[in-house]
Parts: C-alpha cells; structure tokens; sequence
C-alpha cells in the first residue's frame, strides 16, 4: 500500500503546484501598456531614396545596351532614344513608386564579392535626379536564393574597394524596367486624342 500511497502524493503535490502557477500567472494584474500608437505618431519603415515620389524630375534606365532617358516637365517626356516623345504615365508611375519601397534586409559585404549578387554585371543601373539637382542611382542585380526579391545597391560608393551594403528589393523591379523602347512611350496617338 505504502507504493501506491507515493504517486498519490506526487500528484497531488503536481496539482497543487498547478493551481499556485494558475493563480499567479492569470489574476494579476495586465504589465502592458494599453494605449494605442496613432497612425500619425508611429515611425514608417525607411525608404530606399529619402526623397519624395513628385521630386524626381528625371530617369535614366540602363539596361544591357539599351538606356532610356525620361524627364519631367509638364508631363514624363522619353528624352532618349530619339525622337522625343510623352512618356507612358503608367509606366513612368510603376517605376517611381517602386523607388519609394521600404528598405528591408541590408546585407553587408565585401567589395570581391559583388559577382555573387549579379552586380557587376547588372540588370538594371538607375540614375535618379531630383528637382534640385541631386543625384542617386540604384544598381539591380540577380534574384535573391528563394526568388522573393533581386539584390540591389543604393547610392554605391564610388570607391570599388569598399564594403557592399547590399539589400534586397522587390521583383516588381524587373518588369519595371526590363522594357523595349516602344513600352516607355505613350500609346496614345495625339492626333486621335484630339477628335
């Protein structure tokens, strides 16, 4: 009897124990804080350019052979290839707000292992300037391992020797830029609109 009196006791010491954890954990009172962040107040996730999306004033995509110049005057203008003609809208506005996107995962590296992340060989170099004279470009590389993002550099610096801050922005990237000449300029002809 005296084994069976053993486990009995075990037991009831395990439930007693229970019910001690029960009542602290679950009736004191709450540690957190219960107010609630407005929207105006909570910090907004860092951008890839700290300028505006209305502040670019002029595009330059560099793509294997092929560069095209857009610049804004009253509208998107296709500065290059010749001849000068009115921008796609759609496209120029895809562009400038994916330029806008947050930056999410800064990877620092190297300088020797630029190939890795395909950019010394890109697949897209933009050169960004905004209404008051600054410049900024955005060097797109290969896709990340699991195909979720290309890698990228912001503003490079200048030295080749210096560490890559290399980060990871989204895919809409490629479809963006990776146009013929014929898909930056509006498809609307003047002379139709005009009737």
């Amino acid at each position: 009897m005296k084994l069976l009196r053993t486990p009995l006791l075990l037991m009831a010491a395990a439930a007693g124990l229970a019910g001690v954890v029960y009542g602290i954990e679950f009736h004191r009172p709450p540690t957190r804080s219960q107010t609630t962040v407005s929207p105006t107040t909570a910090t907004s996730p860092a951008r890839l350019f700290e300028f505006q999306e209305r502040e670019i004033q002029g595009l330059s995509i560099k793509t294997g052979e092929t560069t095209v110049v857009l610049e804004k005057e009253k509208t998107w203008m296709v500065r290059s290839p010749l001849p000068m003609v009115p921008a796609s809208e759609a496209v120029v506005a895809f562009l400038t707000n994916l330029l806008m996107s947050p930056r999410e995962r800064v990877i620092q590296v190297p300088a020797m292992r630029r190939s890795e992340f395909g950019l010394d060989q890109p697949l897209a170099t933009i050169e960004i300037t905004t209404v008051n004279q600054q410049r900024h470009s955005l060097i797109l590389g290969r896709l990340n391992f699991d195909r979720t993002g290309l890698y990228a550099l912001v503003d490079p610096s200048v030295n080749p020797n210096a560490d890559l801050s290399v980060m990871v922005v989204p895919t809409s990237f490629e479809s963006a830029v990776m146009r013929n000449g014929l898909e930056w300029r509006n498809s609307v002809n003047p002379s139709r609109k005009s009737k």
